[in-house]
């Protein structure tokens, strides 16, 4: 089964389209969904399957191939590749810390400093508490 069959572009969340295709890739490679030597579905296949724009696509796996998840080979297809640097998921990462390391990725790519980051996720947790007193 295809791992990105059962994702959904959410256009409430603020964030770019292209951020949401690139991060789940990046998501399900790190969770060993798609393993070193997988073949990515074609940016066509992908924008058809999403009901997106080609652009959109396209424009997430460049940034997944800068970043050195993937590897586009002329004529063959686009394939995970295996990272070496230190911002690679570990094998013994759980799901969470990949979720984690994927909120971290999202609020950088909008721009946001490791401060921010902070606090907005301390804020969240304080509101989460606020909620649950009066429940």
């Amino acid at each position: 089964m295809n791992p990105l069959a059962s994702f959904e572009i959410d256009y409430n969340s603020g964030l770019p389209v292209w951020i949401q295709v690139k991060n789940r890739i990046a998501y399900l490679i790190g969770a060993g969904e798609f393993g070193v030597g997988d073949q990515l579905p074609t940016v066509r296949s992908l924008a058809i399957d999403l009901d997106i724009s080609y652009n959109t696509v396209n424009r997430a796996y460049m940034d997944l191939e800068r970043e050195g998840y993937i590897s586009t080979r002329k004529g063959r297809g686009t394939f995970v590749t295996e990272r070496h640097d230190v911002g690679a998921a570990r094998a013994t990462d759980t799901a969470v810390e990949l979720l984690v390391d994927d909120l971290i990725r999202t609020c950088a790519n909008a721009g946001m400093a490791d401060d921010d980051i902070l606090a907005l996720v301390e804020a969240r947790l304080a509101q989460k508490k606020l909620v649950a007193g009066r429940a």
